[in-house]
């Protein structure tokens, strides 16, 4: 089972250094797409012998169907992504590639960080919870935690769902695609590291963005 850990960045070389050194002591299959950082992330992923792919900032969206295609065309049989920010524990990548071993957790294993939110800002928490009720109802099926960005995918479906967005957004259409073509889709548990990290989310462009999405596919 060959599988590849997926990683677009922004402006995190403050963040993914750590981050990198926990999952090279793991596996060497690792893809970073710096989305046009201002800062020195390329430079830093280069520094710590981690393949990187430079692109012109584009969104979250555009980094992640780069590193399906990077994963396609170099026979991956899954992708597992993360955010580069520090909150993913490089520890829980064991427990995807345990779901997945076992065959039986679908096509897309999804983390959720729902089992512990007493650390989980309540904005944050309201925003998770309603958007997953939201999207579960559109696919019928119940995912906890939609919107978490560390999840394991397989190529079957990155071959097969066509991605129309390229911001924030692209993770619920993916899913949403996901579910409606059939693909089965589950949640492990996973743990969130708060730090100092800064969302690059734009709550107005990206709050619409979601909306439009949700509308196309009613």
């Amino acid at each position: 089972m060959k599988y590849l850990i997926a990683i677009p960045a922004y402006n995190e070389e403050k963040h993914i250094a750590g981050l990198l050194n926990s999952l090279s002591a793991i596996t060497k299959d690792i893809i970073v797409i710096d989305d046009g950082s201002e800062d020195a992330t390329y430079q830093v992923v280069k520094n710590a012998g981690i393949s990187v792919i430079h692109q012109h900032h584009q969104g979250k969206g555009a980094a992640l169907k780069t590193a399906f295609k990077y994963a396609i065309e170099n026979d991956y049989e899954w992708v597992i992504t993360m955010d580069a920010d520090g909150q993913h524990d490089s520890q829980d990548v064991l427990n995807f590639v345990d779901a997945i071993s076992r065959r039986d957790e679908g096509m897309i294993i999804i983390g959720s960080r729902m089992d512990n939110i007493s650390s989980m800002p309540i904005v944050r928490r309201i925003t998770n919870r309603f958007l997953s009720y939201l999207i579960s109802r559109l696919i019928g099926s119940h995912i906890p935690d939609t919107q978490c960005g560390f999840r394991a995918i397989n190529s079957k479906v990155i071959k097969n769902i066509f991605l129309e967005t390229s911001h924030y957004d692209t993770e619920s259409e993916l899913l949403i695609k996901a579910g409606k073509a059939g693909y089965n889709i589950s949640s492990i548990p996973v743990k969130t590291i708060y730090n100092d990290s800064q969302s690059h989310i734009n709550k107005f462009l990206d709050t619409m963005r979601f909306i439009r999405l949700v509308w196309k596919t009613l």
